[in-house]
């Protein structure tokens, strides 16, 4: 059976001007690939409709797995349409942290959907295809772990399936399986930093994070071994000289942290990662920078120790503040990433956050300024429900994300949530000009 693994950008009608590495479908289709399974990706800069039919007419899929998450929603729901009418016979199952969060309600109002893989989707969806070659009809598939079907014109959502308890198992990632020359920059707008998967799952609690629907706040990481072998396979086909580990939290655990760092010492590769400033310490710092680490993302989120608590953080503005000085005085190029008009922002917690990135040492970067968007699966979005502020079905009825903020606040205290953004680029810009080249 041939699989064709899909994911949809936010919109079909603006051109991508900078493709993202799509680890989900990646490691999906890397999955079924070292199960013998025939799987293929559609991941174009210039994604179209007219892209996806070519394909759906070339390849002709039994099964188009589509990654839905909540920005991309009503675009995989439009495609899965497409996709009936191109070819109605083929399978339109979807997965993805939206889809897990609304399994039911997306079979109960997208009959072109077909099936919906929840959670964690590579040994779910190798069943699947498995039982359909065998046979077996989409109606039988109800006992698969993992899955939530249509049976007898009902909704049948069987038992979840456990998460990896080895992610060593893992196959290596199938980059061939993409152009990866369009998929710049790789990480993080950092060019030629190739993306390394090294762990899945947070542990942390952060209200804003969808991530804790997702992984049910589970930590699960490659051990120092297997995440050596994934560096030194991607360095001898693809000749890679800087990394970037696609980990939430990756200094967490800070005897792998260790171990990771004496094996890539004799590997002479850079290498970057993401993670949390109570996550870091000078010692800690110290040995990554030795071992090759160039590169550090921090989601800070706020300078606020008010926001910083209501958004679920355990530590504080001032930590925040001296765990990235420390990091740049280490020698590691230094980013962070803020978060205004979370709920509960005033005007005394905007000017606490603008004031603090004006008060950073130049060269600490700034590399994002995200206005508060509500993800389902997040602690905040079971809140808001709680409070009646949102219901599951305003999703099916044309809500987006970036709605929130304006039922939220009135339109006034948003123009100074958006002045406060475009004042801490301003800042950024100013202080950093040529540091992040």
């Amino acid at each position: 059976m041939k699989t064709l693994l899909v994911h949809p950008p936010c919109s079909l009608n603006e051109k991508q001007k900078t493709l993202r590495f799509p680890l989900g479908i990646v490691c999906l289709a890397s999955y079924l690939k070292k199960k013998g399974l025939d799987a293929r990706i559609y991941h174009e800069s210039a994604f179209s409709a007219r892209g996806l039919i070519k394909i759906l007419k070339d390849y002709r899929p039994d099964i188009v797995g589509l990654s839905c998450d909540s920005a991309n929603a009503d675009v995989c729901f439009e495609l899965s349409r497409t996709i009936k009418t191109i070819h109605n016979h083929a399978l339109v199952v979807l997965g993805g942290i939206h889809a897990t969060y609304f399994h039911r309600q997306i079979l109960k109002h997208i009959p072109t959907v077909d099936i919906v893989v929840r959670d964690e989707g590579e040994e779910t969806l190798a069943e699947i295809i498995s039982h359909l070659s065998k046979g077996k009809t989409p109606d039988q598939l109800k006992n698969i772990r993992g899955g939530t079907y249509r049976v007898n014109r009902g909704i049948v959502a069987a038992p979840d399936r456990p998460f990896f308890n080895n992610m060593d198992r893992l196959p290596f990632l199938s980059y061939e399986l993409l152009d990866m020359s369009k998929i710049l920059p790789y990480s993080h707008n950092f060019a030629d930093w190739w993306p390394v998967h090294s762990g899945r799952g947070c542990c942390y609690n952060c209200k804003f994070c969808a991530s804790v629907g997702q992984w049910k706040r589970t930590l699960r990481v490659m051990s120092p071994q297997r995440v050596m072998e994934e560096v030194d396979h991607c360095r001898e086909q693809y000749h890679i000289r800087h990394c970037f580990f696609y980990e939430l939290t990756f200094s967490i655990n800070k005897p792998r942290v260790l171990q990771i760092c004496r094996l890539m010492k004799n590997r002479n590769i850079k290498w970057g990662c993401r993670t949390r400033v109570d996550d870091v310490n000078p010692a800690l710092l110290k040995e990554m920078h030795q071992a090759g680490c160039e590169r550090i993302v921090y989601g800070v989120e706020s300078f606020s120790d008010r926001m910083l608590k209501l958004m679920g953080k355990t530590y504080t503005a001032a930590a925040a503040a001296k765990a990235l000085k420390a990091s740049h005085d280490t020698g590691i190029q230094s980013f962070f990433q803020v978060m205004l008009g979370f709920p509960g922002e005033t005007e005394e917690t905007l000017r606490e956050t603008v004031e603090t990135i004006r008060e950073i040492p130049k060269g600490i970067i700034c590399n994002a300024v995200n206005i508060f968007q509500l993800h389902p699966g997040s602690p905040m979005y079971a809140l808001m429900k709680k409070l009646g502020m949102i219901d599951d079905e305003a999703w099916f009825k044309g809500f987006k994300m970036e709605d929130f903020i304006r039922i939220y606040y009135p339109a006034e205290f948003i123009k100074k949530i958006t002045r406060a953004r475009d004042e801490i680029k301003k800042i950024t810009q100013h202080k950093n000009t040529g540091a992040s080249s």
